[in-house]
């Protein structure tokens, strides 16, 4: 079955993550992405978690689906390389992604006269130019300060790669919609990105902003409540926890009913002059309400718990390790149907996903495993190019690629 991108070939210059994400996402439905990697392998393809041969599993999990080429990019003859990969004709060539810095000859100028219609995504650190990375732009949000318990009196750094992946996801949509603007209009496409404009816009999105200028408001560091509503983390008799939400007023009183705490809290709304039926007030009370909820789970077990709240379709989660949501039979992992295991002859069989968005009756086919670094240098040049063995040869022996 054709996949929806079939027909893009996108030339993947990018290292670290939000880049390589973009194009992995792009390579999963069905586009011919093409990793360009200096001579040796860029700088993340070492990067950790390594498997015990030493390979990055890091690198393999951002680069699935790919094609791999080495090139001297340092030379003028393996730029030239690159520059002929970009100006193969035909309306689904001539896109690059790349989040190179300081190499002058990717400028889009520079490369218009190579394709004059490309479509070109740059990714940065900030608007001026100045690099950054994830970490750097994380800590000037202001999320790190709100982030962690609320006795914490340092910033709290989260680990997940947030803007990397919120920034990777901008460029893989900015890639399909410039090709259509290239497509619709003739002109080339350039489309700047930053891991510093796409983080303070999400704040804006989520209220952050807003929340400061209108109300002169400073979020607090709340430890594991949710801000806003109420949802709280307790601990069972066995010293497991598990996530409680009511963001509803049906979540809310599920829960009341299920703990047993119905006239307690009615009593408290009448004392206060409040009501739990608003959100607001569950959330400016969340302190007593919790402590009036949290004898019903310490005098039960992790099981009686799960149980009692799957009874009564209570909103909870479990808390669980990295290892358990990849082992459990009931994990997310194995609950996804995303997963099927994939046999790499470098780092042996693991479980990958499939693009986590599906149309309508497409089946994506098997997971491929990410390519070694190089691997289809020859291939990719015959085809795209549709150079002869001796040609590539030829390249190879003047230093531009990798030889084969």
């Amino acid at each position: 079955m054709t996949l929806p991108l079939t027909g893009l070939h996108v030339v993947d210059l990018c290292t670290y993550v939000a880049g390589p994400s973009a194009c992995m996402t792009l390579a999963q439905l069905g586009a011919d992405v093409v990793r360009i990697d200096p001579l040796g392998g860029a700088t993340d393809t070492r990067r950790l978690p390594l498997a015990p041969g030493g390979q990055s599993l890091y690198w393999a999990g951002l680069n699935r689906g790919k094609r791999s080429i080495e090139v001297d990019l340092r030379a003028e003859a393996g730029r030239d390389v690159v520059r002929r990969l970009l100006a193969v004709p035909g309306e689904g060539h001539g896109i690059l992604v790349t989040n190179a810095v300081g190499q002058s000859w990717l400028r889009h100028e520079e490369l218009l006269a190579v394709r004059p219609d490309l479509v070109q995504i740059r990714i940065g650190g900030r608007p001026d130019g100045r690099p950054a990375v994830d970490y750097t732009v994380n800590c000037e949000v202001g999320l790190p300060w709100v982030t962690g318990p609320v006795d914490a009196s340092a910033p709290v750094n989260h680990v997940l790669p947030a803007w990397d992946l919120i920034t990777g996801a901008h460029a893989a949509l900015s890639v399909v919609s410039a090709e259509r603007m290239r497509r619709a209009t003739g002109a080339p496409q350039y489309v700047e990105i930053n891991l510093a404009d796409v983080a303070v816009a999400t704040m804006a999105h989520l209220g952050f902003v807003a929340d400061v200028v209108v109300n002169g408001s400073q979020r607090l560091r709340e430890g594991n409540y949710l801000y806003g509503s109420y949802g709280c983390d307790f601990a069972t008799a066995d010293s497991r926890r598990v996530m409680v939400v009511a963001l509803t007023n049906r979540h809310w009183n599920t829960l009341i009913r299920l703990t047993g705490t119905e006239d307690v809290l009615a009593a408290m709304e009448k004392a206060l002059g409040v009501t739990f039926a608003e959100e607001e007030a569950r959330y400016r009370y969340r302190d007593v309400i919790s402590a009036l909820l949290r004898p019903w789970f310490e005098q039960r077990t992790h099981a009686e718990v799960v149980a009692s709240l799957e009874k009564a379709k209570v909103l909870w989660g479990d808390y669980r390790t990295i290892e358990e949501m990849t082992r459990s039979s009931d994990g997310l992992l194995a609950a996804s149907g995303l997963f099927t295991d994939v046999d790499d002859p470098a780092l042996g069989r693991y479980p990958v996903p499939a693009p986590v968005g599906r149309p309508t009756g497409w089946t994506p086919p098997a997971p491929e495993p990410a390519p070694a670094v190089g691997a289809d240098t020859g291939d990719v040049l015959t085809d795209w190019l549709g150079l002869s063995r001796a040609e590539v040869g030829a390249l190879a022996a003047d230093g531009a690629i990798r030889p084969q």
